[in-house]
């Protein structure tokens, strides 16, 4: 289990949010923050927690099973959260890497643009894997062209992997880490003040990451 102090993966001023599209827990954790006024106060970095769900198809009986297990947990602990359970679990890579590269070239569009995503699949039920969704998308929101850089998110996902192992995380400039999903409250506490470590809330882990 990760220690209290987390090792950032670059230095921030900010309050840095590990995350992926395709995690029920990191899309909760984006409305509460959404709710609380602060989505243009931290900086988002996405990662890849499962990165062999399909970009298209069907997902295997065990994804299913788990996909809906985790979306009824969410459910149950933020019933004023509206999320519906898509139909398929996609693969995230290509949203995160969208993402990443406007929140490192134009920051002051990141915040509009992961919201947008992540309803489009947690509420709507898009195939946030499809390019013609992320180009809509990014049309509706004008967000100019970005370079993704994937090398850059697979550096991420391992130091993610080896440092923390879960999301959704934030990490406060010191380091001080708020891991897994908690209450609204410790949410709302840790972007206040970031003093001191919370225990450990549920959330996604590298189970589909070679050892």
């Amino acid at each position: 289990m990760p220690t209290a102090t987390v090792r950032l993966p670059f230095p921030s001023s900010r309050i840095l949010v590990v995350s992926d599209f395709n995690c029920p827990y990191c899309y909760t954790l984006n409305e509460w923050i959404e709710r609380l006024g602060r989505a243009g106060q931290v900086r988002w970095i996405g990662i890849e927690h499962r990165p062999t769900l399909p970009t298209a198809g069907d997902n295997n009986p065990g994804d299913t099973v788990t996909l809906h297990t985790e979306v009824a947990d969410v459910q149950e602990r933020a019933p004023e959260v509206e999320v519906v359970a898509p139909d398929t679990w996609v693969n995230s890579n290509a949203a995160v890497l969208l993402q990443n590269a406007v929140e490192d070239e134009h920051p002051e569009l990141a915040p509009r643009l992961r919201s947008r995503i992540f309803r489009a699949y947690w509420r709507e039920g898009q195939s946030i894997s499809s390019p013609g969704v992320l180009s809509s998308i990014s049309a509706e929101l004008q967000i100019p062209p970005v370079e993704t850089e994937e090398d850059y998110l697979d550096e991420l996902t391992d130091w993610w992997r080896h440092s923390l192992d879960r999301i959704p995380c934030m990490l406060a400039p010191t380091g001080l880490a708020h891991l897994g999903l908690q209450d609204f409250n410790a949410v709302q506490s840790f972007l206040n003040s970031a003093i001191h470590a919370s225990s450990v809330g549920p959330g996604c882990r590298s189970r589909d990451l070679e050892p």
